[in-house]
């Protein structure tokens, strides 16, 4: 007789490590880590992107630089200071004494303009200077003879190569050339960047002698000046559309329309009032210490800030790419999530190098184009790769349209907030929690995390499905 068969007993055998793992942590938690991971790769060639920026960056600050030693450095004008020397009473040593002005104005028209080389730019300016004022001997002057006949007047400034041969100071009225300061000075010079005018008329006690010079000098992005007088009124002026004024006051007067700026500084007691006469054993005086740090610290200015900077808006907008990449990576995955539309990792990675792509972009059109006309064809470039390319991904007409939608209100988002500067960190961290509002609502209905499979009576002979776990989601 047959035994009958047995039933055959069900594959109670353990499910791998790795399915177990699956199930458990299944659905959209894994693919959003999964995306996770492919944005941590989008992070090398960014980085890539980054330090390009940064060499061009360089690049430009050494063609700055090339102006700077060509044209003219940064100028900062020094003075001016009458020194006349003497012989104390008793003493066979020379002295000098220093007179710095009772009440000087100062006039300076900057004439700047863009220079180019290659591709790189740099502001450079000629300046027309007019100085006049007046010099007082102070009350209590050294006991000694003032050798009047050697006095002479000292000017400062970083470069003098614009100044023409004819300039001239007029001492009460005559003429006096401006030469360098080793033609006049007996002691050393300490370079080229000091001018002497023989004086050699007597300062009465009881009245003031003035004086007028006028001086052009060359230089880049910034002209700077130490009114070293008692009382001093300071006027720059010229055609500029972003002036900086700075120092160590504002202009009392601040004028800057579309295309002009003057500024008015009228100092009554600077910091270097209390140098207004001194006795020394050296004429030059200048690099003296705490002399040196008064007039420093007390300098008057503009700088010629540039319009759009380039290369500093490009590198701020690149600091905005991993946001980018994490909100075009959101909307991939919310699509994939509530429309059921599959989109590989290896697609993400694809979207992701060509957001990756704008910065190189826009590094490349800004320099020749400008910044705006750059920005303005990168941003339609990588809009219309990574749009079409979302249109065949997903085969669906809607999702590449708001996708391109996202995609238009990032780059513009972005663009306002490089132009808005001062009100940047508002408009960033009002629309920052604009869109995370947006996607808490967008996925408040999404299960994370699979469904737990409800307990059933197992049936005779039949496996447990309780047992299984959790179910793994398609």
């Amino acid at each position: 007789m047959n035994t009958p068969a047995s039933p055959t007993a069900p594959n109670t055998a353990p499910a791998p490590a790795g399915r177990r793992l699956a199930r458990r942590f299944g659905g959209p938690a894994l693919k959003l880590l999964l995306v996770g991971a492919v944005l941590l790769l989008m992070l090398l060639p960014l980085a890539y992107v980054s330090g390009l920026i940064d060499e061009r960056k360089a690049r430009q600050g050494e063609v700055v630089s090339e102006f700077r030693n060509s044209w003219g450095p940064q100028q900062t004008l020094y003075g001016p200071v009458l020194v006349v020397p003497y012989h104390a009473e008793g003493s066979a040593s020379r002295r000098y004494l220093h007179i710095a002005p009772s009440q000087l104005t100062v006039t300076g028209e900057l004439q700047p303009e863009t220079r180019e080389r290659g591709i790189f730019r740099a502001t450079v300016y000629a300046a027309h200077l007019t100085l006049s004022g007046k010099f007082r001997l102070p009350a209590e002057f050294p006991a000694g003879e003032l050798q009047w006949a050697e006095s002479f007047v000292l000017l400062r400034a970083n470069d003098w190569r614009a100044l023409p041969a004819s300039a001239e100071l007029r001492w009460d009225g005559a003429p006096s050339a401006w030469v360098s300061c080793g033609e006049v000075v007996e002691e050393a010079c300490s370079g080229d960047y000091l001018l002497a005018a023989r004086a050699g008329k007597v300062l009465a006690a009881d009245a003031p002698l003035a004086f007028e010079a006028n001086l052009a000098v060359r230089g880049t992005e910034a002209f700077w000046i130490a009114p070293f007088a008692k009382e001093a009124d300071v006027t720059l002026s010229g055609r500029w559309s972003t002036p900086s004024f700075g120092g160590a006051s504002l202009p009392d007067k601040i004028s800057v329309t579309g295309t002009d700026f003057s500024g008015v500084w009228r100092v009554a007691s600077n910091r270097v009032a209390r140098h207004a006469s001194w006795v020394s054993n050296r004429a030059i005086e200048f690099d003296a210490g705490d002399l040196n740090r008064a007039v420093a610290n007390a300098r008057l200015g503009v700088e010629l800030l540039d319009p759009v900077p380039t290369y500093r808006m490009t590198e701020r907008a690149s600091k905005y790419a991993v946001l980018f990449l994490v909100l075009t990576f959101l909307t991939y995955f919310l699509s994939e999530t509530m429309s059921g539309v599959r989109i590989h990792l290896v697609q993400y990675g694809l979207l992701g190098l060509s957001i990756t792509l704008f910065g190189l972009l826009l590094i490349s059109l800004a320099e020749p184009l400008g910044f705006t006309a750059g920005y303005a064809l990168s941003a339609l470039m990588v809009l219309l790769q990574a749009s079409l390319y979302t249109a065949t991904v997903t085969q669906a007409r809607r999702h590449a349209f708001a996708f391109a939608a996202v995609l238009a209100c990032l780059f513009s988002f972005l663009y306002v907030v490089l132009i808005l500067e001062t009100y940047s960190l508002l408009v960033g961290s009002v629309a920052l929690f604009a869109a995370l509002s947006v996607m808490m609502a967008v996925t408040r209905h999404i299960r994370w995390s699979p469904p737990r499979v409800p307990a059933a009576a197992p049936a005779a002979g039949g496996p447990n499905p309780a047992a299984a776990g959790w179910l793994e989601l398609d």
